[in-house]
């Protein structure tokens, strides 16, 4: 990307959800992304799954502190 390029434009994010909605397809799109995922060894059966981001954010700290 050339220096002078713009960059993303948070509009275009908000022109897509809207139509996601307006098509109610976000059902969809997330099986998807499961199904993808789960191809990829990304995502394992029916674990649980964390919901705090305490882990993340102490994985940023090391990463940072390196």
């Amino acid at each position: 990307m050339p220096l002078g390029d713009p960059g993303f434009n948070y509009s275009l994010l908000s022109e897509f959800r809207d139509r996601l909605m307006a098509g109610n397809t976000e059902q969809l799109l997330l099986d998807k992304l499961l199904e993808q995922l789960r191809e990829k060894g990304l995502l394992k059966g029916h674990q649980r799954q964390r919901t705090d981001s305490t882990h993340v954010l102490a994985a940023i700290r090391v990463l940072n502190r390196l």
